[in-house]
């Protein structure tokens, strides 16, 4: 295993924007969540099919494990954006092309970061709203956006990465 070099490399305004739309996504949605809860119904659905539809219900004190997941992930997916260097790359980095590279797998990091804590926030709005309202927020877009907020860094990543030279 090849060691890679430190570099100090600032964050750019997309990361410093991406993380404040995804913090604020996030806490509000959590902050919903706490100020909600007393008012969910003893079972909430915990569990969506494609059509958006719950498919599983499960008492309201499951969703408490659903908002503390995120203050494991989020501090890891943190922490790795914060070392690009511990990343895996192609043979084909060098000096010269060090600098991009990090900076490409440190903007996935940064982008899957927000990408998760929104998904956990359309996860908490989805499960308040059916459980007070009995009606989904995203009905049959809940999966897609899932998916996009998902898998959409990484195809983003890839793409870019392969025009490093």
């Amino acid at each position: 295993m090849q060691t890679q070099p430190k570099l100090d490399i600032p964050k750019t305004a997309a990361e410093k924007l991406t993380n404040i739309i995804g913090y604020t996504i996030f806490i509000g949605a959590l902050l919903y969540a706490v100020i909600a809860f007393p008012f969910l119904p003893a079972e909430v659905p915990m569990h969506f099919n494609s059509a958006g539809g719950a498919d599983r219900y499960g008492s309201k004190y499951e969703m408490i494990v659903l908002i503390i997941i995120p203050f494991f992930i989020i501090p890891m997916l943190e922490a790795l954006e914060r070392v690009p260097e511990m990343h895996n790359y192609p043979k084909r980095i060098n000096e010269s092309n060090a600098e991009a590279f990090y900076l490409n797998s440190r903007q996935l990091m940064n982008v899957t970061k927000n990408g998760v804590l929104i998904i956990f926030a359309v996860i908490f709005i989805e499960i308040i709203n059916y459980g007070i309202l009995d009606q989904s927020t995203f009905g049959i877009f809940m999966i897609p956006l899932i998916v996009v907020l998902a898998l959409g860094p990484i195809v983003w990543s890839m793409s870019r990465r392969r025009k490093i030279k």
